[in-house]
């Protein structure tokens, strides 16, 4: 498995839905996974620092980690079936070690908030990253792009 950064938010050119840009930087791979609206929203709330009045789900879902000394060790992306990913979420408790199916914009939300890593098995790597043509004649300077720099982690997409 490789470890990826949240790089950004994009919108697919013809749906116009929400792509998660993870990146990672030895190998310059940068890989699109489709999310929902909401959790795209989530993601950028929290890379961007924004403190909403109350806690998003996700915000929710991070406080019950910490208040019952979950330890949220991984987020993985282990699996393409068909047109989605498979993934899950690996963390242990005073009880053990405990592994749980998630939807990939959830477990992405949920691991920036905790600063967990997020890996990707190689074939989903080889599988998304056929993808890349998604982004060959985008300009990252249009409004393609929703979030672009990151005041907690310093990323800045290109």
């Amino acid at each position: 498995m490789l470890q990826f950064e949240v790089k950004g938010i994009a919108l697919e050119k013809k749906s116009r839905l929400p792509l998660v840009l993870l990146h990672n930087p030895d190998k310059n791979i940068l890989l699109p996974v489709h999310v929902g609206p909401f959790e795209a929203s989530s993601i950028i709330v929290e890379m961007e620092g924004v403190q909403p009045p109350r806690p998003l789900t996700h915000d929710l879902l991070a406080d019950i980690f910490l208040r019952h000394h979950f330890k949220l060790t991984s987020f993985e992306i282990y699996r393409c079936l068909e047109d989605k990913q498979l993934s899950r979420i690996r963390y242990h408790s005073r009880f053990g070690s405990h592994i749980m199916e998630v939807r990939p914009s959830d477990g992405i939300a949920l691991a920036i908030r905790l600063n967990a890593p997020i890996l990707v098995a190689d074939e989903v790597v080889r599988t998304l990253s056929d993808n890349q043509e998604l982004f060959c004649d985008s300009d990252f300077s249009r409004s393609e792009i929703l979030y672009l720099e990151s005041q907690k982690h310093q990323i800045t997409l290109m």
